[in-house]
Parts: structure tokens; sequence; C-alpha cells
């Protein structure tokens, strides 16, 4: 069962400070070197968006070979094996159509370049994508008028910037990473500037929609910001991302960082139950036990 106790944190710790612009110009150059994403996910996405069933889904995978061999992968990796799955659209049925999507999209952006440096994990980022994606579209249900959909999609790339720090080692300075202070303290002293900034460059660069750039800009936001400053047309989702990123970290999905806190005050009332027992929901355990088996 979550302890939701993580208490008052200094708010340098939670809220991104603001960038070196010079250095943004110089990363910006860096963010040309990451591939496009391949068409499959637009694909995805427009059949995902109208309601398109696990076969219809398969469809689009099936043009991918290796595509359809991650998702067949996944479906058949530790605790989510009963029966050795071989046709993507039980492969499909199995994982359900969010974590399909985390994998279409891993697949589809996991440029080759962003290997080369050692700052962040791409396999942890990944996951840690894909749990907050599936965990902010069950949250979602807790929230009146959020779109689940649209919640997933910004759950998947709220972190995406940290990809773009593994093509910058020439610009790193000197520092470390103390988990008490958190990665935004880090990034900031380490690159003069914070991954939701180097997201930004990364969503403009991939071409992605206004809005799921706009939720990369303001996943932090909650932390320390009233509601009612957020834009209205995503607010019910960031919240969700927020409270999905939340929950993937203290389930171990992602990077260890200690300096995560609960939402501003001024976000309860948007919740239809207590944040402890969505933190509990049966759902949302269910899908941690998947994620704690997903390979990516």
């Amino acid at each position: 069962m979550f302890e939701l106790d993580w208490g008052e944190l200094p708010i340098e710790t939670v809220q991104p400070t603001e960038p070196s612009p010079a250095r943004l110009t110089l990363y910006q150059q860096s963010i040309r070197n990451l591939e496009l994403p391949s068409v499959v996910w637009n694909q995805f996405q427009a059949a995902t968006q109208s309601g398109a069933s696990s076969h219809q889904l398969a469809e689009i995978i099936k043009t991918d070979p290796v595509l359809s061999a991650a998702v067949l992968k996944a479906a058949n990796c530790g605790g989510m094996v009963l029966v050795e799955i071989v046709d993507v659209d039980r492969a499909i049925a199995r994982i359900g159509h969010s974590m399909t999507r985390g994998i279409v999209a891993r697949h589809a952006f996991g440029s080759p370049a962003a290997n080369a440096g050692k700052v962040y994990d791409l396999k942890v980022l990944w996951k840690h994508g894909i749990a907050v994606s599936v965990l902010a579209e069950v949250i979602a249900r807790f929230i009146p008028d959020c779109d689940a959909h649209l919640a997933g999609t910004l759950g998947l790339f709220h972190d995406i910037g940290r990809m773009g720090f593994n093509l910058i080692p020439e610009f790193m300075q000197p520092a470390t990473l103390d988990y008490e202070t958190g990665h935004l303290v880090y990034e900031q002293a380490r690159f003069s500037c914070s991954h939701v900034d180097m997201g930004r460059l990364v969503a403009r660069h991939w071409q992605l929609p206004r809005t799921v750039e706009q939720g990369i800009e303001l996943h932090h936001e909650p932390a320390y910001s009233d509601a009612a400053t957020l834009p209205e047309s995503i607010r019910a989702e960031l919240l969700a991302v927020y409270l999905a990123d939340l929950l993937a970290i203290r389930a171990g999905h992602g990077h260890e960082d200690a300096a995560i806190a609960l939402p501003h005050p001024s976000f309860a009332a948007m919740l239809s139950q207590p944040l402890a027992e969505i933190a509990n929901d049966r759902q949302v355990c269910m899908e941690l036990d998947k994620l704690e088996h997903l390979e990516v």
C-alpha cells in the first residue's frame, strides 16, 4: 500500500529555473542529430484516437517486423506469461492499448544517436514514460472531464527532454546528482537548463503537437502552482500526469528522486476520490504489476 507522505520540499527542488539562452542555442544544434519518428507512430496515434480495435492496431504494427517482435516480447515477458502468445492481435489484448502505444513510441522515437551519452539510461527513461502513460490513463477516471488518451500521450513524453542530454557531452559542467535535491537542481548545474527546456527543443524537432509540447513544459507545475493558473484545456490531464509520475517513481519505475512533492492543495477539489484511495486503486495496482515485468 502506498503511503503518500513526501512532505514539504524547498521550492527550488521541484520548480525549474530559468535556462541559459546561449546554451539552448547550442543544444538546438545537437538535437538535430535525433532521427525523426517513423510513420507508424502517426498511424497508430490516429487509430487509437478513433477507437480502433486490437486487430486494427495489430495491422499497423505488423507492417514493421522489429516493432512486431517488440510487442510480442512484451506480452510474453516475466509474470505476464500464462500461455505463450505468437500473434500480435492477442499480444495487444494482453498488455493493453496504452502499454502498446508506449512500445510503439519507444520504437518510433528511439533514435540511436541518443544512446551515445551516459547521462540518462534510455531504457529507464522509456519505461518511466510508459509507466506514467499507463497510470495517467487509469487516474484520468478519477478526474472529471479528463481526456484519458491525451493524459496518456502527455505522460509518455513528459520527460523526453532527458534523451537530449545524451547528445551534448561536450557542454557538460561538473555536477553531482544529489537525490535529496533532485534532478532539476542537478540538470541546471550541469547543463544550465532542465529537461523541461530540452523537452521543448526535442518536441519541436519531432514536430509533436503543440499540446504535447505544452504538457512537457508544464508537467512540474502542479507541485507549486495554483490549479487555476494552468491552462484549462490540459489542466486535468496535467494533474493525471503529475500523480502518475509520483506513483511511478514511488514504485521504482523511473530515475530515483527524493525531491518529489504532493500536488498544490488547490488540485484536491479536482479529484473524485481521496489521493490515497486513487494510489491504491485495484486497476492502478494491476498496471503496476504488469509494468514490473515489462522489458523495453
